[in-house]
């Protein structure tokens, strides 16, 4: 697959994601924070079992997660964590028509973290795109 496949893919995976965790919330059986970690159980199982048995962990010492990769990757899941863990409590909490749309809003957080970090080009036509979207976003979740 391609990489627009893939971000297609995991663009409706996540839509479908925010889905089942507003009817968790809203079942009430369980905390946002409780959804969540059963959530992360499943998630941690079958991405750590996919990277195993794919080869993602062959010949890597434990000297290799020390390395620069893996202190981004740790990183990288504290914000993710924080990330998703606000998702949630803030669909138990409000109506995902107006929680969804402004999470979503990290999607130019990553652009300009990418502009700035990363040094990704940059132009007037995907400044236009970033300011339509947080139009779209105001509209939306207004």
């Amino acid at each position: 697959m391609t990489y627009v496949a893939w971000a297609l893919l995991g663009m409706a995976a996540y839509s479908t994601a925010t889905l089942f965790f507003k009817l968790a919330t809203r079942a009430g059986t369980f905390p946002a924070l409780g959804v969540l970690g059963m959530a992360a159980m499943v998630v941690g199982t079958t991405t750590v079992a996919n990277a195993f048995f794919n080869g993602g962990f062959a010949e890597k010492s434990l000297a290799d997660f020390t390395k620069p990769s893996a202190l981004f990757s740790y990183a990288a899941g504290l914000a993710l964590a924080v990330a998703v863990g606000s998702l949630v409590k803030g669909l138990s909490l409000g109506p995902a028509s107006v929680v969804v749309p402004i999470y979503g809003m990290f999607i130019l957080g990553g652009t300009i973290l990418g502009i700035a970090f990363l040094g990704e080009s940059f132009s007037l036509r995907q400044s236009t795109g970033m300011l339509l979207a947080v139009a779209g976003v105001y509209l939306v979740a207004r």
